[in-house]
């Protein structure tokens, strides 16, 4: 009974920020502002955490399995991943690079 306690609590955050997302001009992930609902509600103690941490655990404990239609999705664009690899990899590898260097720059500066 707590775990349906847990969902409840957490699908009605993910409803709500969709929701939100329905009302706003322009498109945002609902279950982005769902997740900041759920937690400016846990932050101020709205909802006590013991009131969702289990079903919270279960979900974390079973996170893999959730990626799977993700990745037999993406299996359907082998093609097209592949002829755009060498953008892909280079855009991930020179965005690594330019963030370490900001970074790096940035504590520099904030060092006495």
């Amino acid at each position: 009974m707590k775990l349906i306690r847990d969902f409840a609590l957490i699908l009605a955050c993910l409803l709500v920020g969709k929701g939100l997302a329905a009302l706003l001009p322009f498109a945002f992930p609902g279950s982005i502002l769902g997740l900041f609902l759920l937690f400016l509600l846990l932050s101020t103690q709205l909802i006590p955490l013991a009131w969702i941490h289990d079903g919270g655990q279960l979900i974390l404990r079973h996170m893999a399995l959730l990626f799977i239609p993700v990745a037999a999705g993406l299996l359907g664009y082998v093609d097209v991943l592949s002829q755009g690899l060498g953008l892909i990899i280079g855009s991930a590898l020179s965005g690594l690079v330019l963030i370490l260097l900001v970074v790096g720059r940035l504590y520099q500066r904030m060092q006495p």
